[in-house]
């Protein structure tokens, strides 16, 4: 005899938030349009960057609030962190990883993973951002990344 499990899902439709409404603020960017979806156990909030270079699944910056800590975006935003060990660097929110990688085109590609805990909750946050501009003073702007009010609520 077999029994059936029922599992509940619940998706409700995005809904654009403001940038002081992300759980972490990106200054230093220029930033198209915020989003925030409520995804079972989980929060998602996505950022749409500039976007000069096309690349697939650029420009984003996506941001996750659970249970515990996820190891590469959600594949609704087509793209992947590397798995090798990125640079280690710091911001306000707390250390992350990040990689460059320079694309056949000359473009730079900037991939970057944090996660912070508070409580229960974990945040986890991973950017992809494509520049034509190959210079350090492009990618700064992930130094920058700040808590907002809504990261000390979660």
């Amino acid at each position: 005899m077999t029994q059936s499990q029922y599992t509940n899902h619940s998706f409700n439709d995005p809904v654009n938030v403001h940038d002081y409404q992300l759980p972490v603020y990106p200054d230093g960017i220029e930033v198209i349009a915020n989003y925030r979806q409520n995804r079972n156990q989980e929060t998602w909030y996505w950022s749409e960057l500039e976007n000069k270079t096309f690349q697939r699944g650029e420009n984003m910056i996506v941001q996750v609030i659970g249970k515990a800590p996820l190891k590469q975006p959600p594949p609704l935003f087509a793209f992947t962190v590397p798995v090798e060990k990125g640079e280690h660097q710091y911001n306000a929110v707390g250390p992350y990883q990040r990689w460059v990688k320079v694309m056949p085109n000359g473009d730079a590609c900037l991939y970057a993973q944090q996660h912070t805990r508070k409580d229960k909750h974990w945040l986890s946050v991973f950017v992809h951002y494509c520049t034509p501009d190959n210079k350090p003073s492009t990618m700064a702007w992930l130094n920058q990344l700040k808590p907002s009010f809504y990261l000390e609520d979660f």
